[in-house]
């Protein structure tokens, strides 16, 4: 393999030319925002569905829409009709009055194309058609995105109630990429963990598994395409071009959820090879990464140290914050720790 992978990013502009030219408006409209909030507008949960994000809202923000920053989150999705919703009323009744929500479908032949048609008055963008894939859905998105805060989150994850609040809030005290913590919830028995987040340095990117995706966010004026090669290392790619010399800031706060079941991506042993590719292909695009010697070795220690230490201290008060988490999203069952 000897193409750079500086040859195959992707051309935001071409895209969005491409999906104005289908119908797409540029800039997309915002989510709507009302003031008494958008719970009692949406569609009706199906039945037995209790807590957030089905009977729960984020109570809508005290200011005005003007006053905080856009932010656009990007939801690719395929086959994913099962969580769908779960993710779209997340994002949805987190109240932002300044959002764009960008729904990009590779196609799905199960129940999201309903989904989405149910949702669609409340969406900025919604697209059903065949993709190549994860990272050229991202990009897509992205493509016609407007806000001056990035994120994606998948379609089978889902954001806590006030993620995107506290994001601004964030945001407005100054930084260029912010990240929290999460919960993990196991799809087999329904038990909801919580996700240390790690300590996030430009120098620790080689190390896999450094940040949630579904609770990152970053500048807009930074943003880089993600590499459409990748079939499972998109965010790890991704954040190996974007942090450096990026103002990071952390929330010590769950800021959404991850699902584990037999279909993700770390949990499916017939996406080996995917990863197995992947890593050649990172090892060729930034082999400053994948270079052995005392200094690795001395990087190495030195994050698994910091990774420790900052573990310790983000568990300060953390019984608190998930017992206040777990009030705020009428769950029943305790965020094991």
């Amino acid at each position: 393999m000897t193409t750079s992978y500086r040859q195959t990013l992707a051309d935001l502009g071409i895209y969005r030319r491409e999906l104005v030219a289908a119908g797409a408006t540029f800039p997309l409209a915002e989510v709507p925002c009302r003031p008494d909030g958008l719970l009692s507008a949406l569609p009706a949960p199906p039945a037995g569905r209790e807590g957030w994000p089905w009977i729960l809202e984020t109570p809508p923000f005290p200011r005005a829409p003007g006053t905080w920053p856009k932010i656009t989150i990007v939801v690719p999705s395929f086959q994913q009709g099962i969580f769908l919703e779960e993710t779209l009323r997340s994002i949805l009744l987190q109240n932002y009055p300044h959002l764009e929500c960008v729904v990009m479908d590779g196609g799905s032949s199960d129940q999201s194309r309903g989904i989405i048609e149910r949702y669609r008055p409340w969406l900025s963008f919604a697209r059903v058609a065949p993709d190549r894939g994860q990272g050229h859905a991202i990009n897509m998105g992205f493509s016609l995105a407007s806000g001056e805060i990035l994120g994606w989150i998948n379609s089978d994850d889902f954001y806590l109630p006030g993620a995107l609040r506290r994001v601004a809030e964030a945001w407005v005290r100054g930084a260029d990429f912010i990240y929290g913590e999460s919960i993990e919830r196991e799809e087999a028995d329904g038990k909801n963990h919580y996700g240390a987040s790690n300590p996030v340095r430009a120098r620790y990117c080689r190390f896999a598994g450094l940040l949630p995706s579904h609770a990152s966010f970053w500048s807009a004026t930074r943003h880089q395409p993600l590499w459409e090669e990748q079939h499972c290392a998109l965010d790890y790619e991704l954040w190996i071009r974007l942090l450096p010399n990026l103002r990071i800031r952390h929330i010590p706060w769950p800021l959404a959820v991850a699902r584990r079941h037999g279909a993700t991506k770390t949990s499916n042993p017939a996406l080996r090879r995917h990863w197995e590719d992947d890593a050649q292909r990172n090892s060729l695009a930034h082999p400053e990464l994948y270079k052995r010697g005392i200094a690795s070795r001395m990087l190495a220690l030195e994050y698994r140290v910091a990774r420790g230490l900052c573990r310790r201290w983000r568990r300060w008060g953390l019984r608190a914050r998930l017992k206040a988490m777990q009030r705020a999203c009428g769950w029943t069952d305790e965020i094991g720790e």
